[in-house]
């Protein structure tokens, strides 16, 4: 299991418990999310470092191909597709994916942000959730909530950090044209409403494999809160579905 940006193995615990019902798992908390030591360096929160991280992982605990399913929330769901697209290791039985995207929804002035230093990059950070703020309240105000929890993860996870994985993976991230090659059975949860990802692409993964699900749930980005005993039960049906 692999939360989304601005998460946290706290926040999941009651999705954790309920997949324990049915399954063993295993969290992992990429670099910058948890309550590690996080270094003020750029370079090192990129696409290649994040998915040499998770294959660390998956080959540390010997797992078999056919034999695990990788759950990602957002980034945490882009992150698995690179580790299947682009890594030779064992591949999972299937993907549980939370708003995934082929590209998310940067801006191409990203480019620019990289190279400001960090005080400049903290008044941009500011005028941008100003005016986001303002467009979220108008076009879609449940959204509002969830820029409340990033701003609080901000302080909590810290704002340097985040502000890097944003800038170095998040941006960089984009898999247009090779979804084709996600050639498993992927179970998609959308938000039929999201602002911070497209609900339209996402459900593109839900059409790559005839054994592939699509789910839809509410109208905002953070679908899971509150949603974890009913989004347990899809995955053990799903899970059925495949034996």
């Amino acid at each position: 299991m692999i939360p989304g940006w601005l998460d946290s193995i706290e926040a999941r615990t009651p999705l954790i418990e309920s997949f324990q019902r049915y399954a063993n798992i295993i969290i992992y908390e990429p670099r910058g999310f948890g309550k590690s030591s996080k270094p003020h360096k750029r370079g090192i929160w990129g696409v290649e470092e994040y998915t040499d991280d998770l294959s660390k992982v998956i080959k540390l605990y010997n797992l078999k191909d056919d034999e695990f399913f990788i759950w990602g929330s957002c980034i945490g769901s882009a992150l698995s597709y690179l580790y299947y697209l682009t890594k030779n290791g064992v591949k999972p039985k299937g993907m549980l994916s939370a708003s995934p995207e082929s590209k998310f929804k940067t801006k191409w002035w990203f480019d620019v942000l990289k190279l400001l230093p960090y005080p400049l990059l903290w008044l941009a950070q500011k005028f941008v959730v100003f005016i986001l703020r303002i467009y979220l309240k108008f076009k879609t105000p449940k959204e509002t909530e969830n820029l409340d929890y990033a701003l609080k993860r901000f302080k909590e996870a810290g704002l340097y950090i985040q502000l890097r994985i944003l800038i170095e993976f998040i941006h960089k991230y984009d898999i247009r044209g090779r979804e084709k090659e996600l050639d498993l059975p992927i179970l998609v949860l959308i938000a039929e409403q999201d602002w911070f990802t497209d609900p339209e692409n996402s459900k593109l993964f839900a059409t790559l494999h005839p054994k592939s699900k699509l789910i839809s749930f509410g109208d905002a980005h953070r679908i899971i809160v509150g949603n974890h005993e009913i989004i347990g039960d899809y995955v053990k049906d799903f899970f059925d579905t495949l034996e």
